[in-house]
């Protein structure tokens, strides 16, 4: 008697069946939990976080799921998960060349890398977005011709032209102006400016084309002796001789 005579042929097709799916499952994509070991810019190395059992999870290298316009710091120890496409992601990643088939894959092939939030991390208050990086953050044009650069005890900002608009505009410390100062009139609803001294100029002020430090006065019926006399207030345009 023949082996398909002893096992029955229906039993034999659903055995193979079984198997090919227990196979295509076997080397379908991992989403596992994992922490990264090294980085290079959005492309990172994983170490899959699982316990021994009978399986061996190799580090790998794959994309982060975000965009060319948001760029993660991602630290070497940062724990995420490992999500599973349907087909390969290494020519969509720069990983690999070529484009994407449905042919079977490596069970590592087709995975990206995505953080996972920690209750261990500080609070933050819920009703803002919190942007933030190991040295700082920076906020760019794609030609870098405008930037805003904050590091520990820094903001840089970088442009052409800062326009800033409130009613009040508060700046308490030193401030240092380091270039010429103007006023638009076409921008201005008010031109009169107060101040509240003391205030030290070290070099000229000219206003009205008047010289503050060197501008003469005219003084009329000088009389000899100890008598005070009013003079003219300054004339505009006229200078020290």
């Amino acid at each position: 008697m023949s082996d398909s005579q002893k096992f029955p042929f229906g039993k034999a097709l659903s055995n193979t069946i079984q198997t090919q799916a227990d196979d295509r499952a076997a080397i379908s994509g991992r989403s596992l939990p994992c922490h990264v070991v090294a980085v290079s810019g959005q492309i990172v190395t994983v170490q899959f976080d699982m316990l021994p059992d009978g399986k061996q999870y190799p580090q790998i290298t794959i994309p982060v799921a975000t965009f060319e316009y948001l760029r993660y710091p991602i630290q070497k120890g940062d724990k995420g998960v490992t999500v599973a496409a349907d087909v390969s992601l290494r020519g969509i990643s720069g990983l690999g060349t070529g484009i994407a088939s449905a042919s079977f894959v490596a069970s590592l092939t087709p995975l990206f890398f995505i953080p996972l939030s920690n209750a261990g991390w500080t609070a933050e208050d819920p009703n803002k977005i919190v942007l933030y990086g190991p040295d700082g953050a920076i906020i760019k044009t794609a030609d870098g011709a405008s930037t805003i650069t904050v590091e520990p005890g820094k903001i840089t900002e970088k442009a052409d032209a800062i326009h800033m608009e409130a009613k009040d505009i508060y700046l308490k410390g030193i401030i240092h102006m380091n270039g010429p100062i103007v006023q638009d009139p076409g921008e201005m609803t008010s031109t009169t400016a107060t101040f509240i001294g003391p205030m030290n100029v070290t070099d000229d002020v000219v206003a009205g084309g008047v010289s503050l430090i060197g501008h003469p006065h005219d003084v009329e019926g000088v009389e000899p002796g100890g008598a005070t006399i009013p003079s003219k207030p300054p004339t505009p345009g006229v200078s020290e001789p």
